[in-house]
């Protein structure tokens, strides 16, 4: 079962290639693309495309791996662990004080 499914990933793999190869040879035309007043310099609409489907499968897979998810997270415990240590800092100079600086 296992050598059919490595046979299947394989052939789809290949066919995949072949489709992204037949792509870029009828979509050779030249295109510029300008964001603002910045342009990028002409290249094939198909490396355009499937540019984009690269850049979208690999930030796919950086937000799938959870690198960004707990972002949030850290920062809120970084906030409290500063706040904690502010706060224990206040009870040890309190408790530090004498009865007399406290009546003052």
């Amino acid at each position: 079962m296992r050598q059919l499914t490595q046979l299947l990933s394989g052939f789809f793999l290949l066919l995949v290639f072949a489709a992204s190869v037949t792509f870029s040879y009828y979509n050779s035309t030249e295109v510029v693309i300008g964001i603002g007043s910045w342009q990028l310099r002409p290249l094939p609409v198909s490396v355009w495309i499937i540019g984009a489907f690269v850049t979208g499968g690999f930030l796919g897979l950086l937000l799938g791996l959870g690198l960004f998810r707990n972002l949030r997270s850290r920062v809120e415990i970084r906030r409290l662990n500063k706040a904690l240590r502010e706060a224990e800092e206040e009870v040890s100079n309190l408790r530090s004080l004498s009865l007399r600086d406290i009546k003052k």
